[in-house]
């Protein structure tokens, strides 16, 4: 029998950050303990990690058994510590599983695949393998085969699992299985949607946060699949004060009762992430993607108007038939609804998804190793890839770090916004500044000069008031200084509330509508101190506008 009673089983993987935690090896460790295994252990390290390092760490614990989970943001690292396992404890049993594996049938030899919902498959890998048997053929085709063996669902965390998580993101899941067939996505294969034990979900979350947790992913592919049960659990989360809860939620299927419950929940403790992936339906009609852009866009704006819940939205860069300009037009109707974030994704083939039956007939090219994203297709050259790839680095650099929400707004009323991103992409470009990193006070300088604002006064009145707004500073980039100093403006001084806020003129007097400045021309300077809190939680955080006397 392999490590005679008592096998040493480890579950490890690579986490892209610290603060990133794994749910699948705690399902795997626990179902390996229901089976009577007493000696599982986990082990999570970052991908930044040398490997050597990793392999040395685990083989301190000296495994008979070992499972790799390998998912798309890890796999050459962790192919690279198989192989320094394989060759450093040849007598070492690996099994391998995650997406990233379960359809790749070009692997190295000498371990086992374990494709899919892995708990069931896992335990019967264990049961045969320290009886020092070794699985068949049948098996070993059964265990690699997508969408088997689905588990029973018992809850992920143990009491020794809370203390490690403080600080951390915590993902729990209250179901598996999406009702969903996008052709781009791994859940279109889940035809089942299963669904955990409330309670079960409500003790593991109470237990989570008295242990220092404060934010929550929950990774249910469309939580609210129950609109019922959906509003029931927010409704017992608003009682976690300081805590942040995100869900993926289908927006089309956000009904009325739901978002007149959406209306008085907290403000920034709930954030949802609402995938568009395109506006032009005959792309969705290719991709077999489902959706009322009318309901959608009706509901996207009552949120953002709610001002309630932080809403990051997607689009997917590259799906089938999509021309450049169908894009950009996908971009502009979303951006115009004014989500917090819009997230600008490229497509990307991976593994077992259903569009890799599409790469002939749009004769797509793409990468062929992790993150498998496609490079071009007969609708969208490689230079129009190329050209989204910048804009899309200089629309998360200028719209979705929100540094410049309300200098943007008054730049859309008369500029297309997709003519706002290509000349600050011009702008970077004059700089030679496409390769490197800016400065906070250097992206406002630029910003600044591209359009340019210094002869607006009223755009140049919210350039300072997004700088002050959003981000904790208490001083003024120079460059805007110097403005004020030229202008006549005395030395800077601090406001008296917090003595560190910095007392600035404006020409406008503020107001505000909702989460939007209204900015009323006065004759002479008015002083505003925009003064932000010790401490800021929540996905909506928003500082103190005081109005000072000259």
């Amino acid at each position: 029998m392999l490590g005679g009673m008592n096998p040493s089983i480890g579950i490890v993987t690579l986490n892209a950050k610290f603060i990133h935690s794994s749910l699948s090896l705690r399902y795997l460790r626990n179902a390996a303990r229901r089976a009577g295994f007493e000696n599982v252990w986990i082990q999570e390290f970052i991908i930044n990690q040398p490997v050597w390092k990793i392999a040395a760490e685990i083989l301190k614990q000296e495994p008979d058994i070992l499972g790799i989970s390998v998912y798309i943001w890890n796999r050459r690292q962790s192919l690279e510590l198989l192989e320094h396992l394989q060759k450093q404890n040849p007598n070492l049993k690996i099994v391998l599983g995650g997406p990233e594996v379960s359809f790749e049938p070009e692997l190295p030899e000498g371990y086992t695949l374990i494709a899919g919902e892995g708990e069931g498959k896992w335990v019967e890998y264990l049961n045969i393998t320290t009886k020092g048997e070794t699985p068949s053929p049948d098996v070993l085709k059964r265990w690699n085969t997508y969408g088997n063996d689905l588990p029973d669902l018992h809850p992920p965390y143990i009491e020794e699992d809370y203390p490690t998580l403080k600080n951390r993101y915590a993902y729990i899941e209250t179901s598996r299985g999406c009702p969903y067939l996008c052709s781009f996505c791994l859940s279109a294969l889940d035809k089942k949607v299963r669904y955990f034990d409330d309670s079960d979900i409500r003790r593991q979350i109470e237990s989570l946060i008295e242990h220092g947790t404060r934010k929550v992913k929950f990774v249910d592919r469309t939580f609210n699949l129950k609109p019922e049960r959906m509003m029931n659990l927010m409704q017992w989360l608003t009682q976690f004060e300081g805590t942040e809860f995100h869900f993926e939620v289908v927006g089309d299927l956000l009904n009325d009762n739901m978002m007149h419950f959406l209306e008085t929940v907290p403000q920034g403790m709930f954030q949802f992430e609402i995938g568009i992936q395109t506006t032009t339906e005959e792309v969705q009609d290719t991709i077999h993607r489902k959706q009322s852009n009318t309901k959608l866009f009706k509901t996207i704006a009552t949120l953002i108007r709610q001002d309630r819940v932080h809403l990051h939205c997607d689009l997917i860069f590259g799906l089938p038939g999509e021309t450049l300009d169908e894009l950009l037009e996908s971009f502009t109707e979303v951006l115009k609804l004014k989500p917090h974030e819009l997230q600008l994704g490229f497509l990307k083939f991976l593994p077992g998804a259903p569009i890799r039956d599409q790469i002939e007939s749009h004769e797509y090219r793409y990468l062929s190793f992790p993150p498998y994203e496609f490079l071009s297709h007969k609708d969208l050259p490689a230079e129009a890839v190329r050209f989204l790839k910048q804009f899309a680095e200089v629309f998360d650099l200028f719209y979705n770090t929100q540094r410049f929400q309300f200098t943007l707004d008054h730049l859309f009323r008369s500029t297309p916004p997709v003519e706002v991103f290509k000349q600050l992409m011009a702008a970077l470009e004059k700089e030679n500044r496409v390769l490197n990193a800016l400065s906070l006070d250097h992206q406002y300088r630029i910003f600044a000069e591209t359009f340019p604002l210094d002869s607006d006064p009223l755009a140049w009145d919210l350039l300072q008031l997004d700088y002050l707004y959003h981000q904790r500073s208490f001083r003024l980039p120079e460059f805007m200084r110097a403005r004020l100093a030229s202008n006549g403006s005395s030395s800077p001084r601090t406001w008296d509330g917090d003595r560190k806020s910095m007392v600035v003129p404006f020409r406008h007097t503020l107001e505000w509508q909702g989460s939007s400045p209204k900015l009323t021309p006065s004759p002479a300077p008015v002083y505003y101190a925009v003064a932000h809190p010790d401490t800021a939680s929540g996905y909506i955080s928003r500082p103190r506008i005081e109005r000072v006397e000259a």
